[in-house]
């Protein structure tokens, strides 16, 4: 299937009645070892992983909203409240393991559901 865009109509010569205006919402992802490292985080907090709470957005930050706190993987130098914990990008903690530190360490004497 052909996505037609504002130019491939021109081009071909497509009146604006015949061009679809209403683009699809596009859907962020994560990388498959970005989700595995996501899901063994939240095992060890005895919480499955359950894609209804992830909200992924552009740039690789991923929000897991629980119903009492939210999980924002981000920026961990971001001020944290009763009800938001600010926590590293999954990607960085990949390439970095401080930062897989420092996320455990936010998160070890945490909640979550």
């Amino acid at each position: 299937m052909i996505k037609l865009s504002q130019e491939i109509c021109q081009e071909l010569g497509l009146t604006y009645w015949q061009l679809n205006t209403s683009e699809p919402e596009e859907k962020y992802t994560i990388t498959r070892d970005e989700k595995e490292l996501l899901r063994k985080i939240l095992i060890a907090k005895s919480v499955n992983l359950d894609d209804s709470l992830l909200e992924i957005q552009p740039n690789g930050v991923v929000t897991v909203n629980f119903p009492k706190t939210k999980l924002i993987f981000n920026d961990s130098n971001e001020t944290d409240t009763d009800t938001h914990i600010n926590l590293p990008k999954l990607s960085d903690m990949l390439k970095d393991n401080n930062y897989k530190k420092e996320a455990w360490y936010k998160l070890k004497d945490k909640y979550l559901v």
